[in-house]
């Protein structure tokens, strides 16, 4: 086995394909008469990809799929001592392989880390062509080519590290400025349409020492070339693509233009989250994990699809590394910054809001990688310019960055209810207190009282998902007595309250805290509404759960229906909800572009009314 290694763009393929591989078939191995080439890109399913190969030489059909699934079915089998051993028993069995041995060329052999999601089927692909290397024989040889940065993931396979790490790895440095003189004037010069002096000096000025400069060059050089071809003078032609970042962002723009509206939309959100935004300085290259560009509503499969078109061998224009055990994008050539005008549109028109953006995803990062803490939402005035941020860009927001909007949202408003509701027991209790006072029966109805606030009171310290029913309980109890009550009334009133929280403590079993809560028109049910994204209906007395409603948020408030049916539900997830009692099924949804918070039948049953955070009440 050959690994050839080196970064990007540096050569290892065409050294591979257009230099090694033909020297090898003028000169064969030592003894033997000719040689026979099989050369593959791994892609995502790398032993299907070596089947296919193998089936070509083997048939020399272009098109053998019978005998790729049969030589693909062989090299996922293990021989008896647990080896992957298929390739050597399918290259012995080909006629004359002791005089015509094979070579076997895994271009950008980093794919099968990349790409190949199987570990089991990477695993085998990787074995077969160890075990039939070594095999002494010598009827196989295997020549790799692989990124550098990609040799972090071989630790994972002993004895394929060991073969990368020895004496017999090939290292391609970059090319000298002789080396890249030759490289851009030769070619031309054998075709009849050698390049002057100026050209071939502009070229090596622009391309020397940068990285992964052969793939820049080629852009460059392909248009000079068709411009020969039609009489055009170099120079002319070099000038009017503004040089090779021109033809860089030429090649941008053509891949660009050939992608769908979605296309084009994940493109744009690539580029820009590809570039560190210059501080009164130029805009320079970022890298970023390709998961960190999917926003909620994309597949992985879709925006790597995209991130291929314009990472494609041909084009290179982005990156693509393993870092972490993560995939890593990153622009290759910042001269794609100064000179794509469509990037630089899309730049000015957001700095702001890519800052934004970018500071938002380091604190959702942050509150995600600690455990999700409380401490690490955000609050006013950040979590206003969220919110801003969230009506008018949430297609384009990661599931991370929702999630961190949703919890911070949830969490002030957990925190601002319970502050109403706690100035409300103060008022209630001591509103109930002073006016039982000077009410006649007033010890016993001053006894009932203070039982209601201590049993409250109580009951909210104990359940939290309770603390909000209980004071308005008490709150409600208070406001008995403020409206010229008579006595039988606001005895009433009270033994009703203290019957309420004694059913409570039996039967309200919520994970968060409760926010509304309804009795159906009979009384024989409860409705409640809670911060756990549930509504659920019980039945009174033995506490037993009827209904549970699911939203995908916060359910803010909950009301029977006149007939006691039906329940509907308005929520932080932008809908109203109407559902039958007796099943909990859904039988209608009714959207808002905001959060719903109330929500409310007609005297007759037959209609909703609902009223939303995007300004409008609707009749449904």
């Amino acid at each position: 086995m050959l690994p050839i290694l080196g970064p990007s763009g540096c050569g290892k393929s065409s050294l591979a394909r257009a230099g090694l591989i033909p020297e090898l078939a003028k000169q064969p191995l030592p003894g033997k008469e000719q040689i026979r080439v099989a050369v593959l890109v791994p892609g995502t399913h790398p032993v299907e990809a070596l089947g296919r190969v193998l089936a070509k030489v083997a048939t020399q059909d272009p098109m053998p799929v019978k005998k790729t699934r049969e030589f693909a079915t062989e090299l996922k089998l293990k021989n008896e001592q647990g080896n992957y051993d298929g390739l050597r028993r399918i290259v012995d069995l080909m006629p004359q392989i002791q005089d015509s041995p094979m070579v076997v060329l895994v271009d950008q052999f980093e794919e099968v880390y990349s790409l190949c999601k199987d570990i089991e089927e990477s695993q085998a692909f990787i074995d077969n062509l160890l075990y039939a290397a070594n095999d002494p024989t010598g009827n196989l040889s295997v020549i790799i080519t692989l990124r550098s940065d990609f040799l972090n993931p071989t630790q994972r396979h002993k004895e394929l590290s060991q073969v990368i790490g020895s004496d017999v790895s090939v290292i391609v440095p970059p090319m000298t400025e002789g080396q890249l003189r030759r490289a851009i004037a030769e070619p031309a010069k054998q075709a009849g349409y050698p390049l002057d002096e100026a050209t071939i000096n502009l070229l090596v000025k622009d391309t020397e020492g940068r990285e992964g400069a052969l793939p820049l060059l080629q852009f460059a050089l392909t248009r000079i070339w068709e411009g020969l071809k039609v009489g055009k003078d170099p120079a002319v032609t070099y000038r009017e693509m503004g040089g090779v970042g021109g033809a860089l962002a030429g090649k941008a723009q053509e891949i660009y233009d050939q992608l769908d509206s979605r296309q084009k939309e994940i493109a744009r959100r690539v580029f820009v989250g590809l570039v560190q935004l210059g501080e009164g300085t130029n805009d320079t290259r970022r890298r970023t994990a390709v998961e960190e560009l999917k926003t909620s509503r994309d597949t992985p499969e879709t925006v790597r699809a995209v991130i291929d078109r314009f990472a494609s061998p041909e084009t290179r224009l982005v990156t693509l590394l393993s870092q972490d055990n993560q995939e890593i994008v990153e622009v290759t050539h910042e001269a794609l910054f100064s000179h794509w005008e469509l990037l630089n549109d899309w730049l000015d028109n957001s700095r702001d809001d890519i800052r934004f953006q970018r500071r938002l995803e380091e604190a959702a990062k942050s509150w995600d990688r600690s455990g999700r803490p409380e401490g690490r939402l955000w609050r006013s005035p950040d979590l206003d310019l969220l919110k801003q941020y969230y009506r008018q860009y949430s297609q384009e927001m990661t599931e991370r960055q929702i999630r961190f909007y949703q919890i911070s949202i949830r969490s002030e408003q957990r925190r601002k209810f319970l502050n109403v509701v706690g100035i409300g027991i103060l008022v209630g209790l001591t509103g109930l207190t002073s006016l039982l006072a000077i009410n006649f029966r007033r010890a016993e109805q001053e006894a009932l009282a203070r039982q209601l606030a201590l049993k409250s009171e109580w009951l909210g310290s104990q359940r939290a998902d309770l603390y909000t029913t209980s004071a308005l309980l008490a709150v409600k109890a208070s406001k008995a007595f403020t409206k010229d009550k008579n006595p039988l009334e606001v005895d009433q009133a009270l033994r009703n309250g203290l019957r309420l929280l004694a059913n409570l403590k039996q039967q309200f079993e919520h994970e968060e805290i409760l926010l509304s809560v309804v009795f159906s028109p009979d009384g024989e049910k409860v409705a409640t509404a809670s911060l756990d994204n549930t509504a659920r209906v019980w039945q009174v007395g033995i506490g037993e759960e009827l209904a549970r409603l699911h939203h995908e948020d916060t359910v803010w408030s909950v009301v029977f229906s006149p007939d006691g049916e039906k329940v509907a539900t308005a929520s932080l997830d932008n809908t109203a909800r109407v559902w039958q009692v007796g099943i909990g099924e859904e039988l209608a949804r009714l959207h808002h572009e905001d959060t719903v918070w109330s929500v409310v039948f007609s005297p007759d049953g037959e209609k909703v009314a609902t009223a939303s955070g995007d300004g409008t009440a609707r009749v449904w």
